[in-house]
């Protein structure tokens, strides 16, 4: 098998052949730090500026989109709106705050969070840990605008929600085998990365976009004041809607698992597990058909060295972050895909039973409902393989092998 992101969307095509018209000439411009906030900071009603912590990785992120990303005319425009809309959404949240500064008095109580390997059941189980009626997911369209606070009367019909959906839909409107590979819309669960967008540290921009430069500051960067304002969201997003438990999800809080207990000291932890080689398959080639979608062409092969690479590290840390007792194992629950995928209620009911949270046949069945309605492949399915990488299956094993042998990762058969 050969990857192939599929032929490009009408619309795309006929955009870039130039027919798009004026609505798309703003991504002919340069990514200018100056100028993308002072656009958002109109779009926001403001001409204050945006708190200190952003203008560093938004330097960084605008030199990088403009000499590495090789950005077609359409990837130039929605980089753009991407950036416009963090920054706007950053300066809509701090005039909030400082209107109704208790906010940040809101508890945050024990929330769940989702990490682990990508690709590796975490959206799912994301999913099924907020179904009960005492827990809540962060909806896409809360983080695609947290601010001004939603509110409990209007909480189902909120403005925000059509105007979330078409802009989170576009990932799958630039290129659509990408619902196959993770559904999009304003009222399924988001992950933290796009919270994390408000303080422009996010690995979202790193995988939408190919911005070496940018993921390296990322990697290196402290996270810190990012994990502030994603609690900031959440008490926003809590302040005039009651929740009592918060379940949130981003693979990426593996790599900040200090940074996380520091921000949330009572948080429990699920860490889902797959064997490497088949989630570096699968990883890769949803990375690669993201920045197709936005760039003129793609090395599947280099996107794979980057994404082995990046992810030998993260196992690399959580197996030594295990190893060492950086977290108290009383406050995680490990997951292996295998047998999450062979039995999701089981092993649902296990997290619930590990953190001492209420699991019932009333909640089973809710999941048993809800996967009925969520079938495997109904949007089309993954086709991946580990074959079309350029990567040596052998090596790849050896890299990974302390992770899997620390965390008892069974091997899947793999594709070429």
């Amino acid at each position: 098998m050969s990857w192939s992101p599929g032929p490009r969307p009408d619309w795309v095509t006929n955009v870039l052949a130039g027919a798009g018209g004026p609505v798309y000439e703003s991504g002919r411009r340069p990514f200018e730090p100056d100028d993308l906030l002072a656009e958002a900071g109109f779009r926001a009603g403001t001409t204050e500026a945006p708190g200190a912590s952003v203008h560093e990785p938004l330097a960084v992120l605008c030199a990088s989109l403009e000499t590495e990303a090789g950005l077609h005319l359409v990837g130039r425009w929605r980089a753009r709106e991407v950036i416009l809309r963090h920054l706007e959404n950053r300066l809509r949240l701090e005039a909030a705050l400082e209107d109704d500064p208790d906010t940040e008095a809101e508890t945050i109580a024990g929330p769940i969070i989702v990490t682990g390997s990508p690709r590796a059941g975490t959206s799912i189980m994301h999913q099924l840990l907020a179904l009960p009626p005492w827990a809540r997911a962060p909806m896409a369209w809360e983080y695609w605008a947290p601010a001004p606070a939603p509110l409990a009367a209007t909480h189902e019909t909120d403005p925000r929600i059509p105007l979330a959906d078409r802009d989170v839909r576009l990932s799958a409107a630039l290129a659509p085998m990408f619902d196959g590979m993770h559904e999009q819309g304003a009222r399924i669960p988001r992950e933290d990365a796009s919270a994390m967008g408000i303080d422009l540290r996010s690995d979202v921009l790193g995988t939408h976009y190919g911005v070496p430069s940018y993921r390296a500051w990322l990697a290196a960067t402290d996270m810190a004041g990012a994990y502030a304002w994603h609690k900031r969201i959440l008490q926003t997003l809590q302040r005039h809607v009651p929740t009592v438990r918060w379940v949130v999800k981003w693979p990426g809080h593996v790599n900040h698992l200090p940074t996380l207990l520091a921000t949330y000291p009572d948080a429990r932890i699920v860490v889902c597990h797959r064997d490497p080689l088949a989630m570096l398959s699968s990883v890769t080639s949803l990375t690669a058909t993201l920045r197709w979608a936005h760039a003129e062409s793609v090395d599947l092969a280099e996107v794979a060295r980057e994404q082995a690479d990046t992810f030998a590290a993260q196992c690399d840390r959580l197996t030594r972050w295990d190893r060492d007792g950086v977290i108290d194992p009383s406050r995680v629950v490990h997951v292996h895909f295998d047998r999450f995928m062979a039995d999701q209620v089981a092993t649902v009911a296990a997290v619930h039973d590990h953190f001492g949270t209420t699991f019932d046949a009333t909640d089973a069945a809710r999941i048993v409902e809800h996967l009925a309605t969520r079938p495997q492949g109904r949007l089309g399915g993954h086709v991946h393989s580990f074959g079309d990488l350029g990567l040596d299956p052998d090596e790849q094993r050896a890299r990974f092998a302390a992770y899997a042998d620390r965390f008892a990762v069974a091997p899947e058969a793999i594709d070429g």
